[in-house]
């Protein structure tokens, strides 16, 4: 989810190496033998001027407001959002995520609409905490782990 949200930014951050070099991760390929790819790849230069804060507070905002759960799967593939498949497969996860050398769900355990909606509530509690404190400590209590308060 990270790795779609940096490539999906007006400004991406990382790259489909699968779009831009599909000689070297095509979709068929055995996934062992991708390190072993051509080393002819460039650095990829982002644009992008965000701090790493408010890459964060964005990823958060995203998946609480943005993204369509019920409309959209994930492809780090093609770094864009794609229409969920109606193959039964699919059906029945609330989250959708193409893995991108066998374009199975790499998400299906989240089967129960509970959870899902737990992680739901998860995302939104954290963005507005963030946007509206502006301290991580508010979704991470790293001070209070630790001093080992929290065990």
């Amino acid at each position: 989810m990270v790795v779609h949200y940096l490539q999906t930014l007006p400004e991406p951050i990382l790259p489909s190496l699968q779009r831009k070099y599909p000689e070297c991760f095509a979709p068929t390929m055995q996934l062992h033998l991708v390190p072993q790819a051509p080393n002819h790849i460039p650095p990829f230069f982002s644009k992008n001027g965000s701090s790493l804060g408010e890459l964060f507070v964005g990823f958060l905002k995203y998946f609480a407001t943005e993204f369509d759960w019920n409309k959209h799967m994930i492809s780090v593939r093609e770094a864009k959002l794609l229409p969920r498949p109606d193959r039964v497969e699919w059906r029945n996860k609330f989250i959708c995520v193409e893995e991108p050398f066998d374009g199975t769900n790499t998400a299906r355990a989240v089967h129960e609409k509970h959870k899902f909606e737990m992680i739901q509530e998860a995302f939104l509690k954290a963005w507005h905490r963030m946007r509206d404190k502006k301290d991580l400590n508010g979704i991470l209590p790293l001070r209070a782990t630790i001093n080992g308060q929290i065990r």
